[in-house]
């Protein structure tokens, strides 16, 4: 009943109003919505540019674990084939190892994967 009331008002006083009274307060009505709408199509396309960014931010995090992770498997190749020939050098090659595993760590952290 309380939602009826406000409707019956809106048109008993539209229907008080001259045809040219309706005119403009619907013209008015129409440039408020373009308004409106034009105020979600600015903000929206900022958001659309920032997603688009974010994408293509992850996909170059990706690639670059990929690439590491690649050269993390030479590095082990050539460590243990050093290692063969040097066994102090074995030593450094051990070490090394536990810093390129807490860096491949550290870059799962970064892109969310752990």
């Amino acid at each position: 009943m309380y939602r009826i009331t406000p409707l019956i008002a809106t048109v008993l006083l539209l229907s008080a109003c001259s045809a040219e009274q309706t005119a403009q307060l619907q013209q008015q009505a129409s440039a408020a919505i373009g308004g409106v709408h034009q105020a979600v199509q600015d903000s929206s396309a900022p958001l659309a540019e920032l997603k688009q960014q974010a994408s293509a931010a992850i996909g170059s995090t990706e690639r670059l674990k990929q690439q590491a992770s690649a050269a993390i498997g030479v590095a082990k190749r050539v460590g243990a084939a050093a290692a063969m020939l040097d066994p102090e050098l074995g030593q450094q090659i051990d070490e090394a190892k536990q810093q390129l595993d807490a860096a491949k760590q550290a870059a799962g952290a970064i892109s969310g994967k752990q």
